[in-house]
Parts: C-alpha cells; sequence; structure tokens
C-alpha cells in the first residue's frame, strides 16, 4: 500500500497565511460595521476603520481599496448569511405552503434579531437612491436583492399562491416597515408589535392554504 504524502511545509505555510488573510479581512469587516454605525458611510474614513480594527491604513489596503468597497463588502456578507437562513428554514417546512410561509416569516425573523444589519441596509437607499457606492458595488448587491426575491416568489408559487411574486414583495414591505416603526419606536402609535403586524399579513396572504408550519 503506498504511503500518504506528508504535506510540505511550503503548503502548510500557504495555507496558514491564507488563513490568516481571511481573519484579518473578517476583522476588518466587523470593524467597519461598528464604524458605520456610529458614523454612517459619509463620516467613516478609512482611519477610523483602521483604528477600530487596531491596524493601520496601510494594512487595509490589500484586501479593500476604500470604505465604499468595505461597505459593500458588509452588505454582501449580510445578504449572504439572509438567504442561507430563509433557505434553511424553507427546506426544514413539510408543505410548499408551509415552506413559502417560513421562508417570508424566516426573513423577519433576521433582521428582528439583527437590527443593525437592517439599519446598514436601509442607509444605503438614504435620499431615494444608492447613497456612496459605485455602480459596480450597486449592480452587485441589486444581484443579491433579485436572487433573495427569486427565491420567496419560488416558494410562494410551489405554495399556489395566485399572484406569488406581489406576495413576496409583500412579505418583504410589511416586514422591514414594521421593524423600521419599532427601531423608530413609532410602533406605539399603531398599537400592536411588529411580529402581530407581520403575521397578520401572513395569515391574509394564506388564508385558505395549510400553511402552518
Amino acid at each position: 500500500m503506498a504511503k500518504q504524502r506528508a504535506p510540505k511545509v511550503q503548503d502548510l505555510t500557504q495555507e496558514r497565511a491564507g488563513a490568516l488573510r481571511e481573519e484579518r479581512r473578517a476583522a476588518i469587516i466587523e470593524a467597519a460595521k461598528s464604524v458605520f454605525m456610529r458614523n454612517g458611510l459619509e463620516k467613516a474614513s478609512m482611519r477610523t476603520i483602521a483604528t477600530e480594527a487596531n491596524c493601520t491604513t496601510g494594512a487595509i489596503y490589500p484586501y479593500f481599496q476604500g470604505k465604499e468597497e468595505i461597505y459593500g463588502a458588509v452588505l454582501t456578507e449580510s445578504l449572504d448569511l439572509l438567504q442561507d437562513y430563509i433557505r434553511t428554514c424553507i427546506a426544514a417546512a413539510e408543505t410548499p405552503p408551509a415552506r413559502a410561509r417560513a421562508g417570508l416569516t424566516a426573513f423577519y425573523d433576521y433582521y428582528q434579531d439583527r437590527p443593525d444589519e437592517l439599519a446598514l441596509g436601509l442607509y444605503l437607499f438614504q435620499g431615494l437612491g444608492p447613497n456612496g457606492l459605485t455602480k459596480e458595488l450597486d449592480r452587485a448587491l441589486n444581484a443579491q436583492l433579485a436572487d433573495l426575491f427569486t427565491l420567496l416568489t419560488d416558494a410562494c408559487a410551489k405554495a399556489g399562491l395566485p399572484d406569488p411574486a406581489k406576495t413576496a414583495g409583500g412579505g418583504i414591505a410589511q416586514a422591514v416597515g414594521t421593524l423600521v416603526l419599532e427601531r423608530t419606536g413609532r410602533i406605539r402609535l399603531v398599537g400592536q408589535s411588529s411580529q402581530d403586524l407581520m403575521y397578520a399579513f401572513l395569515d391574509q396572504a394564506f388564508a385558505g392554504l395549510q400553511a402552518t408550519p
């Protein structure tokens, strides 16, 4: 039986270097999240991000060319995690209606548990347009949002809903709107919690279907 080749020192060194690069990149993104939440994109700077990450600005540039690119990475990571969470929740449900409802509920639950990520995403659209990002980054983020919408729309279509896109879009709008009201404290004017309002929308949307997870 042939002996298994032991890994070369060079291979191990490259693996460790790659892992270290990923750790540093992740640390920069986490530090940038805090800076963006405190200062917004316009007032944030590479210097403040470097200070938060306990490194020099020069140590950031091998990973990101500017704060806009870091901001794009923050949102990209958030949308990836959101989509993974929704897929997991859809897969765990047993019937098509239950999967569709689980997907929309997962969208709401994800941002309810992570209000800072919702705030960062909404900041992108201040002034009714992309704020501070390059066209390339904006296109990439729009593609992720389109994939997310397609995922939810497909689940609604398989559930037999008459207008899947309307239900998916309405669910997203309901989730974001009620969570914004909750975050700003204005939900008390409605006299109900954001969860009550979200579930009322889902109950109405799935009326007549066996959608209970």
